[in-house]
């Protein structure tokens, strides 16, 4: 493991007309985990993280073929994968998802499934098409996963730009966000994020974040100049949420698509990303994960002031 950042630096960042008051959003940049390569606590083309309420962090370290399980100090706890159709193995691990503390699910992309894993990545389920599942809802190249507070799986499919929902024993409900959706047509979907108050929030590659409920229902899209990529997101506190943005980095927007803040970097201390694809958070912990520099980046986060 090498972190090629030695200084820390502070960024401030006023931001205006946030819930009644006028408030701020600071962010400390705390280090860095991770370097090219195939060892512990290396990567090769990461596409996406997750987080555990223990705080364990879980890597789809796509280049290498498997997922990594770091603990709360940067360490290498295991790892499963290599590639291949079997379980357990993978072909281009593109999204990871682990906040109810139980379960770890991949999006096992090439290999057209889900795959299941407990906390430990031992293997427990895959989850893919069958001659029994309605013909309508077959889906293809997964793109992410995500739970709902109810326990629904909600899988981004992208073979047809669409968003599958699964009720809890598995079985496939409906779609939504398809070429017959209206204004909520998702033309390149990227990632998913369910909302604890059951918003489905969707990264699209046309520069916008789509936002449905978990019924399908189409509520309202986020535009805003810095969206010029945006992958993966995390919800903050407040109802925010913080989108990974390839080209522009971290971008904070609130529940009504205002943008609060934005986070590059600063090329008088030393950082800047190069590539952000996915975010996370754990308590007053933000982890953003680079791709193009092949590692994580954890900064310390609090907003300030103001009457939220």
């Amino acid at each position: 493991m090498k972190n090629w950042m030695t200084a820390v630096y502070l960024i401030g960042c006023l931001l205006s007309g946030f819930a009644r008051g006028q408030s701020a959003i600071r962010f400390t940049y705390i280090t860095s985990w991770g370097e090219k390569g195939a060892g512990p606590v290396q990567f090769t083309n990461p596409q996406g993280i997750d987080v555990d309420p223990s705080g364990f962090l879980y890597v789809a370290d796509t280049g290498n073929q498997r997922i990594q399980k770091i603990d709360s100090r940067g360490r290498y706890v295991t790892e499963i994968g290599g590639f291949g159709w079997r379980a357990g193995q993978f072909d281009s691990p593109v999204s990871c998802w682990a906040q109810n503390g139980l379960d770890v699910f991949v999006a096992d992309y090439n290999n057209d499934r889900i795959q299941r894993f407990d906390k430990d990545l031992y293997y427990i389920a895959s989850l893919q098409v069958t001659d029994l599942w309605p013909e309508n809802l077959y889906f293809g190249f997964p793109l992410d996963v995500g739970l709902s507070p109810q326990g629904e799986l909600f899988c981004l499919d992208g073979e047809n730009h669409r968003v599958l929902k699964l009720d809890i024993l598995g079985n496939p409900q409906q779609t939504f966000g398809d070429f017959d959706a209206g204004e909520g047509r998702l033309s390149g979907p990227r990632r998913l994020l369910i909302t604890g108050e059951g918003r489905v929030i969707v990264s699209d590659d046309s520069g916008a974040l789509f936002v449905y409920d978990t019924h399908g229902n189409f509520l309202m899209k986020e535009k805003d100049p810095l969206l010029k990529s945006p992958r993966d997101m995390a919800e903050l506190p407040y109802q925010c949420t913080a989108v990974a943005d390839a080209e522009n980095g971290l971008i904070i927007f609130r529940r009504d698509g205002k943008r609060i803040s934005s986070l590059q970097g600063s090329d008088s201390g030393g950082f800047r990303f190069r590539q952000a694809v996915d975010v996370a958070v754990y308590r007053d912990f933000l982890y953003v994960l680079d791709e193009g520099r092949q590692s994580v980046d954890i900064f310390r986060w609090q907003f300030e002031s103001g009457d939220y």
